[in-house]
């Protein structure tokens, strides 16, 4: 197809050489092949593009006003998958209209939709909270109905990665080794000393996933010796803050970070876990990185996830003999029964009673 400047197809323009649709919905450019190539390479993808964005038609207002929702508030949700929460809760109200919206169709959505997943039912109640709140503040409707759900709570894990497991997940990330031709070969990975790194802290400072990968140098407080937390599971809540002292060890993990740094000085709101061009993580990259180590050396099927990593952290400190107020204000748990319960789960009893059979007199 010849090089020109206006496309015969709507909402189709060019820019850097290439053809970009401008999805309706959204206003998101999507590049679809260069100005170049064949014309029905350009059709090809334009149809691929529009179908990915198809969706079934509503007749209720609120849809339109989900979509109104995420586009004002997207900026302030760093979790990749929040705007699809908005296409799920769309698609499946899209012929009810806001203000008819009772707890009881909320509930028998989430328990429909999302009947083996309670965490997912979970998450879909915040957001469509979240949307209602909107529309209270907005005067759309009086009332959250979201307020009245009732879910069942998801069993807890009890999941405790050993010692010998640990170790060798975490080397898995950086190396390992694999048979070609008869051969035993070592692969290493770009970015596994980096997210070797992010396991350390996770592990060595108890706290979430989520904060390790949000880590700002700003926040590495070297004159006080601490790092400054404050979780964001809790900022809207309680607001508890923590400060993590770091210790000879958390200090050699950022001493590491800084050497594969190597003459770039990160500074201020730069990310200390980052790819390899600086920019920040996302939550599917680590939890990828994690899961490729994971099934490297064979333990797969065990339930080890990256948020198994600060229980293993909480538990074993306290096998260390810290007690439970020293390991609440570490986690940044609002009560110590959180903390408490959190152990708990993970450690397993001994029982050392000890009977005989009884002997006929």
């Amino acid at each position: 197809m010849a090089t020109r400047k206006k496309a015969k197809y709507p909402r189709v323009y060019p820019k850097h050489g290439a053809w970009y649709w401008v999805e309706p919905r959204t206003g998101q450019w999507i590049r679809l092949c260069e100005q170049t190539e064949p014309e029905s390479k350009l059709l090809e993808r334009l149809g691929q593009e529009r179908k990915r964005f198809e969706r079934p038609e509503g007749v209720g207002d609120m849809r339109p006003l989900i979509d109104e929702y995420v586009q004002l508030h997207k900026a302030k949700h760093k979790e990749r998958a929040w705007k699809s929460y908005g296409k799920y809760a769309g698609s499946g109200f899209r012929n009810a209209n806001v203000k008819d919206v009772r707890p009881t169709h909320v509930s028998k959505w989430l328990k429909t939709k999302y009947e083996d997943k309670l965490p997912m039912q979970r998450v879909m109640r915040a957001f469509l909270s979240g949307f209602f709140q909107w529309c209270v503040d907005d005067g759309k409707i009086d009332a959250n109905p979201c307020k009245e759900v009732k879910l069942k709570k998801p069993k807890p894990s009890t999941v405790y990665i050993t010692d010998e497991h640990f170790s060798a997940i975490r080397a898995a990330m950086v190396s390992y080794e694999y048979t070609w031709r008869g051969k035993t070969l070592t692969s290493h990975v770009k970015t596994g000393a980096m997210m070797q790194c992010f396991v350390d802290l996770c592990y060595l400072t108890m706290q979430r996933s989520t904060e390790i990968r949000l880590l700002k140098w700003s926040q590495v407080d070297e004159a006080a010796g601490v790092i400054h937390f404050l979780p964001t599971k809790t900022e809207d809540s309680s607001g508890i803050a923590v400060d993590i002292v770091t210790s000879p060890e958390i200090a050699a993990v950022i001493s590491r970070i800084r050497e594969i740094d190597g003459k770039v000085k990160r500074i201020g709101e730069a990310n200390v876990i980052h790819a390899i061009d600086g920019s920040e993580y996302e939550a599917t990259a680590v939890r990828a990185a994690w899961l490729r180590a994971v099934k490297r050396v064979g333990l797969q099927g065990l339930g080890y996830t990256v948020k198994s990593i600060r229980a293993k952290g909480l538990t074993d400190a306290s096998k260390a003999g810290y007690d439970i107020t020293d390991l609440q204000e570490a986690a940044a748990h609002s009560t110590s029964k959180q903390t408490e319960d959190y152990i708990k789960r993970r450690t397993v009893p001994v029982s050392e009673v000890r009977l005989k059979i009884p002997k006929r007199a």
